[in-house]
């Protein structure tokens, strides 16, 4: 196993579907299940490779957990069509503002979920 694998997000798998799938077109919805299908697609790759999850310190129990990884975000998903160049600063800079306005008008968490009030 690599070095980091257990805390990486994206997977060269990951990024050759991302590729593959991403349309400048879909909806904040299709963002969201779009992110939905890479985290479960990370976690069948990190089983698939017998990675183990991180073991990250609890100040409450003074002990050592094993810590599942956050869900991909739709940031993260935005950041990484960028990172690979599928859209430019400016196209990243305008869908990121979209996204925080949608967020806050339809009451939407990082993963694109509705609120919990």
């Amino acid at each position: 196993m690599a070095a980091g694998d257990s805390q990486r997000a994206w997977f060269p798998e990951m990024i050759n579907d991302l590729r593959k799938k991403w349309n400048p077109s879909m909806s904040w919805k299709e963002c969201k299940e779009l992110c939905d299908e890479m985290t479960e697609k990370r976690k069948r790759i990190k089983a698939k490779k017998g990675i183990k999850p991180i073991r990250g310190w609890c100040k409450h129990c003074q002990g050592y957990h094993i810590m599942e990884p956050a869900p991909i975000s739709i940031r993260s998903l935005l950041f990484a069509l960028k990172k690979i160049s599928l859209i430019i600063d400016e196209e990243f800079k305008k869908l990121n503002s979209e996204w925080k306005k949608y967020q806050r008008i339809n009451n939407r968490n990082a993963y694109g979920k509705k609120k919990k009030l």
